[in-house]
């Protein structure tokens, strides 16, 4: 079974393991190699503090792993938020890493509405579907 490890330099957003998402769209769909990195932006829906779900699936049950990154696209540097999900030989299983709990935007009244986001394996392409709330 995969795990998620959060990395030390996360600050001002949660990084938590999830079973699924409380998002009612279809989400984003894409594969991520160490070849083929995606650099995106997430943007919340209207009225919503912003969630990014994300899923996973190492198809091919190689040992693997996907880090993604939440950075703060307004250049203030309010938040980072790193995981990684890993998965050991043999496992192809879905996982799901969360980013929730972003702060304020510099004004302290506005909700931060979105954010960069950055995915890379280390080894073959995972399937990954990007959810937003």
């Amino acid at each position: 079974m995969a795990t998620v490890s959060v990395s030390p330099q996360t600050f001002n957003v949660a990084v938590l393991q999830v079973t699924g998402t409380n998002s009612t769209g279809l989400g984003s769909s894409f594969n991520v190699g160490s070849l083929a990195p995606v650099t995106d932006t997430a943007l919340a829906s209207p009225g919503v503090k912003l969630t990014v779900d994300i899923q996973a699936e190492n198809t091919k049950g190689e040992v693997n792993s996907l880090t993604v990154a939440v950075t703060d696209p307004s250049g203030s540097n309010g938040f980072f938020g790193q995981g990684t999900i890993t998965w050991d030989d043999g496992d192809s299983g879905v996982a799901w890493i969360e980013f929730t709990g972003f702060p304020l935007r510099a004004d302290q009244v506005t909700d931060t509405g979105e954010c960069g986001l950055s995915l890379q394996t280390s080894a073959e392409d995972v399937a990954v579907r990007v959810f937003t709330e």
